[in-house]
């Protein structure tokens, strides 16, 4: 494997994509001072300017390239077309029927729900009061406005919100399992773990974080935290690409290869898991999730990587075997 950054390198890699984040998203108003912080940064430290070229290589690569991405752009090796067709024909196949058995297994609130996408489906909402919902793969949830607050009911998933201000004044909050997310006029992503905790990440203005059982946390711009109905952990700096899924793709910067396999893995049917001898890997690029072969692909063919595969549906990523 590839030597892994030091930790000046990651801190470097870090500071590199909030900045990108940053001068992408920010208004024009506040364009000349960002841009001048900007160069102050980059200007201290050639690492900053190496960390900074690597970012933006791999966030252009989602933001040039139309949807669906093209496969040479990821690095795919060529198949012959017979092969290509009858492979693409079964992953249609695939995506129906694991859909079909995923949504047999929801429970009846989430067969309800007002809004609700299968495994790897993604879908933009627009809401009463003007505000985007955003659903990202096996999601579902309630939207619940009335003449006193704005309300999401998640049940499952994630969503990304942006707000929109209100005539009548109601409060906008996301209600889950462990408590509740109330939008202090904001861009913010809300996701149901596993672990049953609760991950929220605030990409504009803030949000207050309110536990069923336990003490509220305000959240700041570029900050995450996750909770439990007990507790709030104290924030975090947010992943600045937490919200890539949207347009299309998974941006990983010196992540983890387990991390990207897991986050793969909620876009495919069946099961997607990583050898733990190659987990803690660090790796970068753009994913596209709209096609998880396509990324996987990429992964083996700018990686020491292969995948062993029993169907479509059991693929696991592991070191390339030396001959």
């Amino acid at each position: 494997m590839s030597s892994q950054p030091t930790d000046s390198e990651r801190r470097a890699l870090r500071e590199a994509a909030a900045w990108h984040t940053r001068l992408r998203d920010h208004t024009a108003a506040a364009a000349d001072d960002d841009h001048r912080a900007w160069q102050d940064w980059h200007a201290a430290d050639p690492a900053h300017q190496r960390a900074w070229q690597k970012v933006q290589a791999v966030g252009a690569q989602l933001g040039r390239i139309p949807a669906p991405l093209a496969r040479q752009a990821l690095g795919e090796r060529s198949r012959p077309p017979r092969r290509a067709v009858l492979r693409s024909l079964a992953a249609g196949v695939g995506v129906g029927s694991a859909a079909l058995l995923s949504w047999r297994t929801l429970p009846w609130q989430e067969w309800q729900a007002t809004h609700r996408t299968a495994v790897g489906e993604r879908r933009d909402i627009t809401l009463p009061d003007g505000s985007l919902l955003a659903l990202d793969t096996g999601t579902a949830v309630d939207v619940e406005f009335n003449d006193r607050e704005r309300l999401l009911r998640l049940h499952t998933g994630r969503i990304l919100v942006a707000t929109q201000p209100d005539a009548q004044g109601r409060r906008f909050s996301v209600v889950t399992s462990q408590g509740r997310v109330v939008a202090l006029g904001t861009r913010f992503s809300v996701q149901l773990q596993g672990d049953g905790q609760c991950h929220v990440s605030v990409q504009e203005k803030a949000v207050r974080v309110l536990p069923a059982e336990g003490m509220p946390r305000e959240l700041q711009a570029g900050e995450q935290t996750r909770f439990t109905p007990l507790a709030a952990e104290p924030p975090v700096a947010a992943d600045p690409f937490d919200a890539s899924w949207r347009d299309g793709g998974l941006i990983a910067v010196d992540m983890p290869l387990g991390t990207l396999i897991a986050a793969l893995a909620r876009y495919r049917p069946g099961h997607l898991g990583c050898a733990p001898e190659v987990a803690a890997v660090r790796v970068s690029g753009a994913f596209p999730v709209n096609d998880t072969d396509r990324a996987l692909a990429a992964l083996v063919s700018r990686f020491p990587l292969q995948l062993r595969s029993h169907t479509r549906y059991w693929v696991r990523v592991e070191a390339l075997e030396r001959l």
